[in-house]
Parts: C-alpha cells; structure tokens; sequence
C-alpha cells in the first residue's frame, strides 16, 4: 500500500498473453449476478493474432498511499526484454444520445441504445515479473513463469465477495456521495489506514470510515507495520488497536496486518506471530495480512518468499500482485490471481472517482471484506421548477431539485423544445450543479428558433454506471416581449446648431448590439438623411449629439428615428420622434484674448484664450504671432492647447522670434468643426529680454594646497543655461596656462569649481577667472570676471594623521581613519599598504581608503586576509597627487589577537563559519565580501564571474567551505543543479528527499514541486544545523536575500535530496 517502483520482466509477458487466452475458453460463470452490471462488464476477448509491443526497460509509479515515515532504498535487480502477447480487453463505451430522445417513443430505445454491447480496446501489454531487490520497494509488478510453482490464476476459483478498496491519508476527504459513487462500480469494500508503526495515525481515518459506514460499505483497516523484533510487534499491535477502539469499530472487523518494509524480513514470521498474540489479546480476532506475492512462501513466482503461510493460514492473505500497470476489475475477475488467498489486490491506479486520487482496487475471493455490505440504492427521484420567466428577454430558468438515482447521478439533462412544429427545435441540455444540491438551467427562446407558447422540459439523469434514465417533464407558457425604448430630446442649442438625442429604458428579447439613429430635416424629404450610431453612456442609455452641420445646415423640423441591432444580427424598429432646430443668425465665434506673465529675463509671454465659442464648433485655436520689427518676417501660427478651465494657452518665446524685442502682434483664429478657418480678433504687447546674469565669488583659497574655489550665483539668461564655464589662467606667462573649467551646479542653485594651481604649472600671484553661459540655443556669451592671488606655502609635505578604531579580537579586524590630510600636489588617490610583521611583508595588501562625508578616509581591514596572523600589525599612509606621483605621509602600528575559538572538526568549522553569517544581507559589504571570496579562486566554475545581483544561495554555500579549507569535500559552484551533479561524481549524493540528514550535510530543493520524490531542477541549497524531533534546522544563504535559519520537516515535498561531504 506504499509507493512501489514496478519493473516489468520476460516471464511476465509470455505468461499474461497465455493466461488470457485461457481465460476466454475456462470463464463459464459470470463475476456478478446483477444482470444490469453485467451488461457493463469489461468482456476479455481471444485474440490469435500476436502482437509485438517493445517493454521499456523499467517503469515506476506512484501508488495514491504513500508511507509516512522514511524507508531507505537500495541496489535494483537486473532488468529483461522480452515481446509479449496479451489478449486485447474491451472498456465501456457510451453511445451518443439520439437527439430525439425526449420523445416518449424513443425512450425505450435510448435506454436500450445506451446499454449495447461495448467495443474492444487495446490495452497496454507492458506486464511485470520478478521481485525487484530494493530495500523499501516491494514487487507487486510479478507473475508466475513456472510451472512447479503455485498456479498463476485458477478461472474456477469462486469469487464469494465483490471488490473493495484501500485508502489513506493520500486519498483525503471521501464524502458519503463518493463512496455510493465507488459502490455503484462494484465496490463492496474499503480498508481504511488507520496508522504506521507507534508514531503516526491517519488523520482522515475518522470521516473515512463513517462516511463509507453510512454509504453501507463494509468497512475494514491496516496498519503499516516497522517491527523487527517481538517487542515492537506487540506494541504496534496495541497502538493500532487503541485507535480502532478510539473509532469505536467493533471487534469483528477485519484488522490487517500491511507488511512491505523490507526491515521486516528476518524472523518476519515470529514477529509476526507476536502481532497476532497481541492482537487477539485485545479483542480482535478477524485478522489478515497483506505483502507481496514475492514476501510469500506458496506464489506464483520463481522463487518463495520467507512469510510461511501455513503458520497463519493462505486464506489470510491478501497478496499484491499486478500483471499490467491499469488492470480493470472484469480483467482481474478472469486472470484470478493468487485465488487460493483470501483477497488479491490487482491494481494501484484504478481511476474510479473523476477529478479525485487514484485507488487500490482487489477482489474479494473469501467474501470477508464485502460481505457484511449493506448497500442501499438510492430511489429515481427529481422535481422539476419552472422560474424567472421573463417575456423581456425570452428566457426562463429550469431548476431540479430532490435528485436522486439509484445508481447515483453523473449529469442531469434536460432536453426541451417548444410544442409550435413537433421537435424540430429541440435542444440537449446539461443542467450545471448549484451550490445548494440543485440544479439549473436558462433556456432562452432565441436557441428555439424564437418560438412563443408551450415549451417542453423533460428530465433525464446519466448515471453513475453511464446509462441513461428517464426522470420526468413539464410544460411551460413562452412570450416575447417587443423591443422597447424611450427617446429624448436635450440640449437644442440654436448657437450651435445641435441638439442631443438620448435612448432610455433600452431593451429587445433578442438583445442590444447597436442603437442606430437615422435622422434627417423634412425641408427636403430624406436628401440629408444620416444613419448615426449612438454611444452607451456609463448610466445605461445612449446618446448622440446631432449637427445641423451635417444636415446641409438646415432648420425647421428634424426627424429622428430609433432602431436597434439585435444580437442575433437583425434590425428592428422601435420608434421615432421630431425636433424643431434654429440657427441663431447672429452667431459668431467670439474669444477674449489676454496677455499674461511677460517676463524680461526669460523673453516669454503667455496667451490666453477663454470665452471660446462658435457655431461650427472649436476643433483648434491658433495664434498667429509675429514681431514689428521687421514686419511678419518672423510668424509663426502658434497652436494653443486646451486647460482643465476650458481656456487655452500658448507660451511666446522671443528667442522663437529672431530674439527681437518692442511690439508683438498676435491674432486668433478658430478651425471649426467643418474644417473652415474663422478669424476672430487680435491683440499686441511689448517684449524686452534682459542680459545675462551671474556673480563671481572666490572661497577657499588655500596657500596650503595651492588651491581656490570659484563660486557662481545669481545665475539667468533669457535664452536660458546649458553649461556654465570658467576660463581661468595666471598672469605669470599671459594666457599661456588657460584652462576653460566647467563648474558644476550644486544643490542650492548656485555653480562651483575648485582651480588647482597645480593644473596651472604651480603658478602664483595673480589669476583671472571670466564666465562664460552656453545658452540653450547653443550660443556662447560671455557674462563677466574678477581676480585672485594665489600663493602656494614652501616647504609643505604631505600629511596625514592615521588612526585604528574598531579593533576586534573576536574576529580579527579593524578601522584604518586617515584624518588631517594635507596634500600640496593634490590628492588621487589614498593608499595604505599594510602587513603583519608575522613573517616580514608576505601578507602585505595594498589597499585604497575611501573618501568619507567628513573629508576623511577610511578602509576596514581583516586578519584573515592576512592569513589569519596575530600580533603586530604596520599601516603606511601614501598619496598618489595630481602630477600622478607617489608621496609617503606617514605610517602606524597597531597589534591584534585572533581569539576566535578552533572548531573541534571540519563539520563544526562549517556550522560556525555558516552561523557566523547568519543577518548578512544581499547588497551589505559582507555581501560584496562573499561575492568577491567566490571570484578569487581561479579557475572559476564554468568560467563565470559572479555578480553582487546573481543569485547567491550557492555562492554563499560554495564560500562556506572555502573559507575553512573545505572546497575539496564538495566543489566549487554557483548553480544548484550543476552542483548536484559535483555531489555525484564525489559519491556524497542522496536522491532519496524523505531520507534524515546530518548535521553538515547539504540540503538542496525544487520549489516547484512540493511532493515526493522530487526530482525536477533544482533551483535553492543550504546547510543542514541540526535535526531534532523529526524537524530539519537549516542555513541559507539567499533566503529573502538574506543569510538566515529555516526549518522543514523530514520528507518534505520541496526536498530535492542531501549531500553528505566526507567530513573528517
């Protein structure tokens, strides 16, 4: 009742093509006495003509219950080819329903149409042979290849009960609706796990057997058995049997024995006998056992198994065996495997539920899983209600309710037509089930033809054992109602020439695709005729605005129409109306124009138009502009754009206008709706545009470093400003060391730069600084200047003060601070050579401070980059200046004392190395650290560089053991899945995901499949801490991006496997 892996071999496919052709010939009594499901019966015919089907080499599949605690598997044994002859077996085929079943004189015939004889299908000849050596697996997949042996499968034998099936927690939820369902295919029976070894109960146990209790199957249980010795025999024993007397289940159930762990083998019999000692000890007396064919001494295979079933007799057996991978049940009542056992289970993948898990299914050869079924059919039953039926839209509702079948209920169907021309419209329907049990169906006429009057509902079930029954029927009464719809006249606005049409209290049976309204003026006839298409509006009606525009401009009366486009593609008329419309004759396009912030210093005036209005309508404003000054040389007809207020605005720019000043003119004019232009008035201003503008300032001169800040304010140019420069140069040699400087903007607005008389051949005395704006229109214009004197202080060195903060012994690191630093030739750059005094200068790192906020700089630095070396530390403090030449400022001592505590093994160096880590956060300097320690290790794994925005779970497992020395133990990698297979070719690899790990193993996963085994790609890894209490403590890098513990319990569905490095 576990997961098996099945492995198919030679025997097997010469002794099922045999047995199949035997069992047509020996078959004399049918499997069922119920003659209706007899008649649903899989029939296995002869075939003579063999069939060569090539066997895949091996096939596993996943059995719906699965073990809940851990098994180890090992080596396989070999597996064999061989071609196979298997007598095809025929699956139920229903027959399509004749569209006039409805009629009460095709009725009989559809129920006789619906129960004809099937046809023969194919079934896969892929068999199975002998036990395959796996330590957890046992062979269910086998069959018989000799005849010393037990026979294979006796067609006599007498089946006393029906079959039955086993569940688990895998199964989950089983309602009492589902297990008449499993009832009306044959099934008598169900085993319900009840729990595995003292340390696990299923949790679905209780509702399991109530639900198939009040269905009326006979309900009996098993307990997955562990024990290897008398003493775990009997307290497995007492543990199954205390929640057998939880559930309340009487002592004459049957309690089964389900023996598959391959632990169990030596001294099985015993053992086993100390079970059933304490079994019967606690009141329960029905006992079976269930194993493989191969775990018992009188099978059908090559070899006997070590279970002596004389000692608990055959007859309590009931053996997993199975001749094919989906063996149906009429097939499994002709081969009749093990039929001397009290039950055979032939198949793990019955599909009997739709949309639920798959089932073990078995047959019952000794009646004592079956037998005390009382399985109570359930009465023909269902009412019909007619509702909502709406003459509006053509429609009303089939509600059924109470129903109920004897063979329980797949689809209700509802076949229905109108009375008008016999059933030439009628429809098959399928009622979709309500969450209140009921079911429902809208009819609509528009499918029947459109027909009114009588209706026909008749009521049909197909059930559970696919045929057909008729229920019922009724009559109801149809009308369509006519298209309606309510017309509005708004909005008649004689300035413009429109009026609004607006459609209310819209509605048609056949349904709403278009509301069209052909409108036109009666001065003459039809001439002016438009079809417009009205727009739905957000509160359900329509509207259109009509333009007498569009109608030649007419006045008087107007006619307007309503009609609607069904769904159904047809035009209907609904309705008209008529309107008066006038044209008011003094109706010109008027605006107001008005000039507003005309600003010198940018040369920029804006336009605005408010009052807007014509008679044709506004589709654009324009603004032709120009300036007096060389008359309309420079015009430009300026497009206005529309504001939220309804005004409209334009932005003059007099550098669009040959950056001429004095009087501008500017016009209006409208493009109306008609596409005509229309002049509407006009206005002037006077334009002036101001001068460039900035303030020099000198800051900072500073003799010590032979440098001055030039600051700039108060910047503006009406053209506005692209680049701010400043040509400086001494007066030493004239202009012989210009240098046209770009400052930068700064926060505040203003525009800074620091000149460097080192950039100006350490000149001295005075220096010129002019400005300079590039303006937006790309022009240079010069803006104003000033002086400075710049002296440079003799005898100056470089300087720096160095100080070490942050020391830690703990883990070996400390600050480096250089404050104070004064550089006469400038500064680079800011080095630090640094070195233990250890072993001279064979640790020594050249490292590169960085610039602090302060104007300090700063590095921190770790002893492990110095091989981990105690004691006396030297930093030096050098400048690499402007002139790029190296400069010595000075140096310090520090000492340090590594007191970080040694690991007493290699596995507990990696915990405490990966513990340490724990908090570090993806984008943190330790981060970058973890990334930069991958890097450095050359060759790199498939030549990649990682980067700080990789993924980094790997890199941050990889680096673990890196760190400690360890990289030989599993690898260098930066992908999960090429890491894998590192772990293989090392032979620390563990596929099994339901397997215990140790503390230092590897723990891999796969967050797309959450069951096992999980053997898709593995995309997450970790360190496995610790595991306690079935729980598995991890670290992880990468974890939300963050190094952080998690916690899974063992088997996990998300567990891609476990490597275990050889640690010593």
């Amino acid at each position: 009742m576990k997961s098996k892996e099945l492995i198919y071999l030679a025997s097997t496919a010469i002794l099922l093509a045999a047995t199949a052709n035997v069992v047509q010939a020996e078959e004399n009594t049918p499997t069922t006495t119920d003659p209706e499901v007899a008649k649903a019966e899989l029939q296995v015919e002869k075939d003579h003509q063999p069939q060569q089907v090539a066997l895949p080499e091996a096939v596993s599949t996943d059995r719906q219950v699965k073990q809940e605690s851990s098994v180890a598997k090992a080596e396989a044994s070999p597996v064999y080819k061989a071609p196979e002859n298997l007598a095809p077996a025929a699956s139920l085929v229903k027959e399509n329903v004749p569209e006039n079943i409805a009629s009460e004189q095709a009725k009989a015939a559809a129920s006789e149409a619906i129960q004809n004889p099937v046809k023969a299908e194919q079934i896969s000849p892929a068999i199975s042979a002998s036990p395959v050596s796996k330590k957890g697996s046992t062979s269910f997949y086998n069959a018989a290849s000799s005849a010393g042996q037990t026979a294979r499968g006796n067609s006599q034998a007498e089946i006393k009960g029906s079959t039955f099936v086993d569940v688990s927690s895998h199964n989950g939820h089983i309602s009492v609706e589902d297990y008449r369902q499993l009832a009306s295919k044959g099934v008598g029976g169900v085993v319900v796990k009840l729990t595995e070894g003292t340390h696990y109960t299923n949790p679905y146990a209780e509702s399991q057997v109530r639900n198939a209790q009040a269905a009326g199957l006979q309900v009996s249980t098993y307990a997955f058995s562990h024990y290897t010795s008398d003493a775990e025999a009997r307290a497995e024993a007492r543990y199954y049997s205390a929640f057998a007397n939880k559930l309340s289940l009487p002592k004459n159930t049957v309690m089964v024995n389900d023996m598959e762990d391959p632990k169990m083998q030596s001294g099985i019999n015993q053992h086993t006998q100390a079970w059933a000692d304490e079994m019967r000890k606690q009141g329960y007396t029905n006992l079976m056992y269930y194993t493989s064919a191969s775990w018992v001494d009188q099978n059908n295979l090559r070899h006997k198994g070590s279970i002596n079933t004389s000692l608990f007799g055959l007859d309590n057996f009931w053996i997993a065996q199975y001749p094919a991978p989906k063996l149906s049940a009429n097939d499994a009542k002709n081969l009749k495997y093990n039929s001397r056992a009290g039950a055979w289970q032939f198949t793990s993948q019955a599909q009997l539920l739709s949309g639920k898990h798959v089932f073990d299914q078995s047959i019952d050869y000794s009646g004592r899983f079956t037998a005390r079924a009382t399985l109570v059919k359930q009465p023909l039953t269902g009412k019909i209600s007619i509702q909502n039926n709406n003459p509006k839209t053509g429609t009303f509702d089939v509600v059924v309710s109470e129903v109920s079948a004897p063979h329980g209920v797949q689809e209700v169907k509802l076949p229905t037509w109108s009375s008008e021309r016999g059933q030439d419209d009628i429809v098959w329907y399928t009622a979709t089930k309500q969450a209140n049990g009921t079911y429902k169906l809208t009819v609509n006429a528009a499918n029947h033809k459109g027909s009114t009057g009588e209706y026909n509902v008749h009521l049909y079930y197909v059930q559970g054992d696919g045929k057909l029954v008729g229920v019922g029927g009724t009559t109801t009464k149809v009308s369509v109602a006519k298209p309606e719809g309510k017309l509005t006249i708004t909005n008649n606005d004689p300035k413009t020439g429109t009026f609004d049409v607006i459609v209310s209290e819209v509605s048609s049976p056949q349904g709403v695709r278009e509301v069209l309204l052909p409108t036109w003026s009666n001065e003459n006839g039809q001439d002016d005729i438009i079809w417009h298409k009205a727009q739905k509006q957000s509160d359900g009606t329509y509207k259109f605005t009509v333009r007498a525009s569009e109608h030649k401009n007419s006045v008087g009366d107007y006619s307007v129409h309503l009609y609607y486009v069904q769904n159904d593609g047809k035009m209907v008329g609904v309705g008209g109306t008529t309107t008066k419309v006038s044209l008011a004759s003094v109706a010109k396009p008027e605006g107001k124009l008005t000039i507003a912030n005309n600003d010198p210093k940018t040369g920029t005036f804006d336009v605005i138009v408010s009052e807007v209005s014509s008679p044709q309508g506004v589709r654009e404003v324009l603004l032709p502009t120009w300036s007096n000054d060389q008359g309309q040389d420079d015009i430009i007809w300026h497009k206005a754009q529309r504001q939220t207020d309804g005004t409209y605005k334009f932005t003059v720019r007099a550098s669009e206008h040959k950056n001429s000043v004095g009087d501008y003119s500017v016009h209006l004019y409208y493009i109306q709706n008609d596409g005509k232009m229309v002049g509407v008035g006009g206005t002037t201003t006077k334009v002036s545009v101001a001068k460039p503008e900035g303030k020099l300032t000198i800051a900072n001169n500073n003799p010590k470093t032979g440098t001055f800040d030039v600051i700039v304010s108060e910047v503006s140019s009406p053209q506005g400003v692209r680049e701010v420069l400043l040509p400086t140069w001494s007066h030493e040699q004239g202009q012989d060391d210009i240098i046209w400087h770009k400052a930068q903007r700064q926060s505040d607005g203003t525009y800074k730069f620091t000149v460097r008389a080192s950039e100006h051949k350490n000149s001295v005395g005075d220096y010129s600084v002019h400005l300079y704006y590039v303006q937006n229109d790309g022009k240079m214009v010069g803006v104003g200047g000033t002086t400075t004197k710049v002296s440079i202080a003799t005898g100056e060195k470089p300087q720096g003060k160095i100080s070490i903060q942050n020391k830690n012994n703990e883990t070996g690191e400390f600050d480096i601070v250089v404050s104070g630093v004064v550089a006469p030739e400038g500064v680079k750059t800011v080095y630090l050579p640094t070195w233990s005094s250890q072993n001279g200068q064979d640790d020594i790192q050249w490292y590169t401070a960085e610039r602090q906020a302060d104007g300090t700089y700063r590095k921190h630095v770790y002893a492990r980059d110095h091989k981990n070396n105690a004691g006396e530390y030297n930093v030096h403090l050098y400048y690499l200046n402007n002139q790029n030449q190296l400069q010595g400022a000075g140096g310090e001592k520090t000492s340090i004392f590594v007191n970080r505590p040694q690991a007493a093994s290699q596995r507990d160096r990696v915990l405490a190395a990966a513990a340490a880590m724990v908090g570090v956060r993806g984008g943190s300097a330790e981060h970058q650290r973890l990334v930069n320690d991958y890097n450095s290790v050359r060759p790199l794994p498939v030549g990649y560089a990682v980067k700080n925005t990789d993924d980094w779970c790997d890199i941050f497992t990889t680096v673990i053991f890196q760190r400690e020395g360890l990289s030989d133990l599993i690898g260098r990698e930066c992908g999960v899945e090429r890491h894998i297979h590192i772990f293989k070719r090392l032979g620390i690899w563990n596929e099994d995901g339901n397997s215990t790990p140790k503390a230092g193993d590897i723990i891999t996963f796969n967050w797309d499949q959450n069951s096992q085994q999980n053997d898709g790609w593995a995309d997450h890894i970790g360190i496995v801490e610790k595991v306690e209490n079935g729980i598995i403590h991890t670290i992880e890098g990468n974890s939300n991006n963050v190094v952080k513990r998690n916690t899974y319990r063992i088997g996990h569905g998300n567990i891609r496997g476990f490597a275990t490095p050889r640690y010593k």
